[in-house]
């Protein structure tokens, strides 16, 4: 299985940045190819996206979650 890790500095404050990133159903506004993030549960999540022009789907799952500091899937 792939892993991707990624950081980023921003200047905003930490709580809205995290509010920002756990509203999942509006990344189809910000991040190009994905079609619909759709929250089935506390911590299961469906994707959908195009990619190269190619369509593909999968599940991600919430390991670790701490308010204003980490959200990992």
């Amino acid at each position: 299985m792939a892993h991707v890790s990624e950081s980023i500095e921003v200047q905003c404050p930490v709580g809205e940045v995290y509010n920002q990133w756990t509203q999942f159903e509006e990344f189809p506004r910000f991040m190009s190819g994905i079609e619909q993030v759709t929250q089935t549960d506390d911590t299961h999540l469906h994707w959908k996206a195009n990619i190269a022009g190619r369509s593909a789907e999968w599940d991600a799952e919430i390991t670790e979650q701490v308010p204003d500091q980490v959200i990992a899937w």
